[in-house]
């Protein structure tokens, strides 16, 4: 099985299209955070996910009390082993499933998927231009997430491919993508008609739950061939910067122009100004 969560919109709001197998299964709307606006924990919580018949399928339900309990302490899972962080709970009227981050010792992280009681553990390694998430049902690899680490226009972009026999994982699997894009991977502040090219490499205890073949063995390379174009693409648009600024200028609203331009401008008019009543002063004094 495989699924795609493709970003549609993050100008002014988050918006998803999630596809089960190629086919249109849900659309999601995740918290949209302006710089404009102060933060809101609440705000920044609520998730909602929709059928297509724009039926609200699962609600988020961030335990803040718990949560609170349980991060209050730095560092607690050097004493207890083990510490939970942004527990969310995703609820339908099939399922209840809770996400949340757990760290059970230093370089020793996972992202956990707990559907109605039975958990699945997701490791984070990023290999190259792919952020790689291998999920397992105990000691067995049934899944695994990919992004890459290549964004155009702010919009990202996951596949999860998921091993015949455990499509009871597709729900959960969803949730944990929204759960990361909304908590590693905002888009609110990224300028359209822009790339952004990052290669990153990690090193941990995860390492050793890494099958940089997995995907490719059970499902193909399609996804490795897309990364491929993506990063031709967007070496060939860096060698042009001043082609690409006027792409991203041309495609701003005329309210962000005024914000940009004053941004960039006020700092030189205060200092003109600065420097004027110095002057002014000298010359009294003189």
């Amino acid at each position: 099985m495989k699924i795609i969560v493709k970003q549609i919109h993050c100008e002014g709001k988050n918006e998803f299209d999630i596809q089960y197998n190629n086919q249109l299964q849900y659309k999601a709307k995740l918290p949209y955070i302006s710089i404009h606006e102060p933060l809101n924990l609440e705000k920044l919580r609520k998730m909602k996910i929709y059928d297509l018949n724009n039926n609200e399928v699962y609600t988020t339900n961030y335990k803040y009390i718990e949560n609170f309990k349980e991060e209050l302490i730095p560092l607690k899972y050097l004493v207890t082993g083990s510490q939970k962080f942004n527990q969310l709970i995703f609820q339908s009227d099939a399922n209840e499933i809770k996400i949340y981050y757990e760290s059970n010792g230093l370089m020793n992280n996972r992202y956990v998927i707990d559907i109605n009681g039975k958990q699945y553990y997701a490791y984070s390694i990023e290999d190259g231009y792919i952020r790689h998430f291998p999920i397992y049902d105990q000691d067995i690899q049934v899944a695994e997430i990919l992004k890459s680490n290549i964004v155009t226009d702010g919009l990202d972009e996951y596949h999860a491919y998921i091993k015949d026999g455990y499509e009871c994982l597709s729900d959960g699997i969803m949730n944990l993508v929204l759960f990361l894009d909304r908590s590693e991977y905002s888009s609110s502040y990224i300028v359209n008609k822009s790339t952004t090219l990052e290669k990153k490499y990690s090193y941990s205890k995860n390492t050793k739950f890494y099958d940089k073949n997995w995907v490719k063995t059970n499902f193909g390379d399609d996804f490795y061939h897309l990364v491929d174009q993506q990063v031709r693409i967007a070496k060939e648009e860096l060698k042009h910067p001043i082609q690409t600024s006027k792409k991203q200028w041309s495609s701003l609203p005329k309210k962000k122009k005024k914000i940009l331009i004053y941004i960039i401008v006020a700092p030189w008019v205060l200092c003109l100004l600065i420097a004027l009543m110095v002057g002014i002063i000298f010359l009294m004094n003189k």
